[in-house]
């Protein structure tokens, strides 16, 4: 072993509660914002340029918004001031009015000519001392020629404006006090009061009292648009903001107010603001930028093409014939799973099937398959009792609850009966005690067992003595080992053996040559499968090919290349007319989700139709359903759903196939792979992202087009057989292809 000290030495020795969270926060950090599987994704980056134009943008963004809030705060701040200000200067003046009112009507002013009687300047004076904002109160004649106060006879005050009904504000710089207060009391007379210059001072306290502090200058205004009074900012008003200047005018009085801000205050409320407002967009465009990232990272993800692929179930089975080495018929076949991706044709599990195992996807998956063999297997099944069909079992389905009996759902005498049914597990998965019970149960209840790919697991030879084993399938990595001049092999030769002496009989896997049958034969090996024998192929391919196989066992290769028909189910096919002929379903054009569906039926009334006319029960017409749709003649109409008694759509399969096309496809191939002659890659923008090495299906038809002078119709089917034989690909693997901007990148 080796003992030299490795930098992680240093990391283990410390204590564990000093680095607990911190490498907790960094994983979590971590395993959002590059999911797993992270590292096979396509070749794409966050495009920096277009990431700091979009920061550019959100600060922009941010500094106008917050430039906008600003601006209406400090609006709504002036005008409040100046609404409260009014509703000051009002109040001021409903109380210096009311001693002029009690004027109206005096004896002492009933004479047209002024005269300043003890008794009228006693009452002026008692009205003057009953006020704290009037220091004088005045009596002055229409002429302006006399005037009258508390001491007596003085000269008529000059009044900027003539007197009226209302009271009304006006200010003479002549007289000490600043501000008069004038209204009209009758024809001959008006009366003048001398405020206070404290009468009209903004409070600091009191319900007015914010009206100063929320302006930086409150102007109070004559009729005529002098200036009486201001308060804050004296002088000339340079550096106030003019978008929120506020005018009040009162509705009871000749006055108005105008409240006006400060330019410097206005900015350096703007300025604290900024530094957040810039936090937020950078942070904003952070959170943008990692959002993008991890859907790409997820689409990118062969999980999320695997789950995509589950809920559009678009896995199929295939078989490959097992055959018995003594006779040279076929006497089984083992199911296995293929991937139908809609542009890229069939998929090897080669592809998918460690992540699909992974991520226990791969129960889902099983389920489908083995349901649509079941109901495509029946026939020929029931035709020959003597055949059985193999399916692989994963251990999260074997200690699952209610597999037993989903089992039960899936194999019935209507579909595929449970004794021509055998059960695979790898050998590996053995070792859990928990599987292992639960394969007894199943064993003990009619379900055949067989340990697949012997040799290459764990499992020790006490364990499987006590399992209930009804095959042993030899691993092809053992079989590969034979050759012309193998005279023996001693590790297969102590399988056979072992199996032998435990009463198990043997499958081989692998078998390509008549060297290696021949090995397996003379040594007792009853049934083999390989493609001496014939390829995986598709269930009503193996039909034909079980019906040809008589002839010859070598020839059935050929046989299986041919173009696959419709399953033979005659009681079925019958019911599935008359369902579809007048007086059965109603089958018409249905809209789901905003699209146009072709000759769809609703589930649940072809339930009722099933019940009424087959005299079954719901359960039964279920199944009916099921078996038509495993036999592909309906379909749930976005592929999502198997049959069920819902009100879900089903359209009636299509058999009409368009024309097939032969481009060259090895030619293509190679030009796209050459620099020179190939469509031009390049590295492609789209939105954040930053594709290297991709070109657009416009740009792969054009180079069809001008290359091979064909239609543009001809060289998009071109590109997709070309995505079917994986030559050239979607950048997220998930889209067909399409003569537009869609990216598209050469494999």
């Amino acid at each position: 072993m080796d003992s030299a000290i490795t930098p992680s030495a240093f990391a283990d020795a410390v204590p564990e509660p000093a680095r607990a969270w911190p490498r907790q926060l960094w994983h979590s950090v971590r395993r959002w914002w590059l999911p797993a599987s992270s590292h096979r994704a396509r070749p794409v980056v966050l495009d920096a340029w277009r990431w700091c134009l979009m920061t550019l943008a959100l600060m922009a963004l941010s500094l106008g918004w917050v430039g906008a809030q600003a601006w209406w705060s400090h609006l709504q701040t002036a005008r409040a001031s100046a609404d409260s200000a009014l509703a000051f200067i009002e109040a001021r003046l409903a109380e210096i009015d009311e001693p002029m009112r009690r004027l109206q009507g005096a004896d002492e002013l009933q004479s047209a000519a002024l005269d300043c009687s003890p008794t009228l300047t006693a009452r002026l004076l008692h009205e003057s001392l009953s006020s704290l904002l009037i220091q004088r109160l005045i009596v002055r004649d229409a002429a302006g020629a006399r005037a009258c106060g508390p001491a007596g006879a003085l000269a008529a005050p000059d009044l900027p404006v003539e007197p009226g009904a209302d009271l009304a504000l006006v200010s003479q710089r002549s007289i000490a006090t600043q501000l008069m207060a004038v209204r009209r009391i009758d024809a001959q007379h008006s009366a003048v009061a001398l405020l206070d210059p404290r009468a009209l001072a903004l409070p600091t306290q009191g319900p007015w009292a914010n009206a100063a502090g929320m302006a930086d200058r409150i102007s109070l205004q004559s009729a005529d648009g002098r200036t009486l009074r201001v308060w804050g900012q004296q002088g000339p008003a340079a550096d106030l903001v003019e978008s929120l200047h506020v005018v009040r005018q009162s509705a009871q009085h000749r006055i108005a107010v105008s409240v006006e801000l400060e330019r410097d205050r206005f900015i350096a409320d703007l300025l604290q603001q900024v530094p957040l407002a810039l936090l937020l967009a950078v942070v904003t465009s952070l959170l943008v930028a990692a959002a993008v990232w991890r859907r790409t990272m997820l689409r990118a993800r062969l999980v999320y093409r695997l789950e995509r692929a589950l809920r559009k179930r678009q896995f199929e089975p295939f078989v490959q014939p097992i055959v018995d080495l003594a006779s040279g018929r076929c006497i089984g076949g083992e199911v296995l799973m293929r991937w139908a991706h809609p542009q890229r044709g069939i998929l090897a599990p080669g592809d998918f099937i460690e992540v699909a195992e992974r991520t226990g996807l791969i129960a889902g998956m099983s389920e489908l398959v083995m349901g649509r063999a079941a109901h495509r297997l029946a026939p020929l099944a029931q035709a020959h009792p003597d055949l059985y069909f193999s399916f692989n079992v994963t251990p999260e389905q074997l200690v699952a609850p209610a597999f037993g009996q989903r089992l039960a759902e899936i194999f019935s005498p209507e579909t595929l009966p449970r004794g021509q049914v055998l059960l695979e597990l790898t050998e590996r998965d053995f070792v859990d005690p928990i599987a292992k019970s639960a394969l007894t149960g199943l064993h003990d209840i009619g379900w055949r067992i067989a340990i697949d790919d012997f040799g290459t697991g764990q499992s020790s030879l006490a364990m499987l003595e006590s399992l209930p084993i009804d095959r042993i399938k030899i691993d092809r990595s053992f079989v590969s080992t034979i050759g012309e001049q193998t005279a023996s092999r001693p590790v297969l030769d102590a399988i056979i053996g072992l199996a032998h002496q435990l009463g198990i009989r043997l499958i081989a896997e692998g078998v390509e040559t008549t060297a290696q049958w021949d090995y397996l034969a003379s040594r007792g090996v009853s049934s083999v499968q390989g493609y001496l024998i014939a390829k995986p192929m598709p269930l009503d391919t193996f039909v034909r090919w079980f019906g040809e196989q008589g002839a010859a066992v070598a020839a059935a290769g050929e046989a299986s290349a041919r173009a696959p028909s419709a399953p033979g189910d005659p009681l079925l096919q019958a019911l599935w007319q008359r369902m579809r002929s007048t007086g059965g379903l109603d089958i018409h054009d249905r809209m789901h989700r905003l699209r146009s569906y072709r000759r769809c039926f609703v589930g649940r009334e072809a339930v009722d139709w099933l019940v009424r006319h087959q005299r079954v029960s719901r359960e039964e017409a279920v199944r009916i359903g099921r078996r038509l749709v495993a036999l592909g003649l309906a379909r749930h109409v976005v592929d999502e759903h198997d049959f069920e008694d819902a009100d879900l759509f089903f359209s009636v399969a299509d058999s009409e196939l368009g024309p097939a096309i032969a481009p060259p496809v090895q030619a293509l191939r190679q030009a796209l792979r050459s620099v020179d002659a190939g469509p031009a890659f390049a590295d492609h923008r789209r939105g954040l992202l930053l594709h290297r090495r991709c070109s657009t299906g416009r740009q792969i038809v054009d180079w069809l087009v001008q290359g091979h002078a064909v239609s543009r119709d001809e060289a998009a089917q071109w590109a997709v057989q070309l995505m079917r034989q994986g030559a050239l690909r979607h950048v997220y693997d998930d889209r067909p292809f399409a003569d537009g901007s869609h990216l598209y990148r050469s494999t």
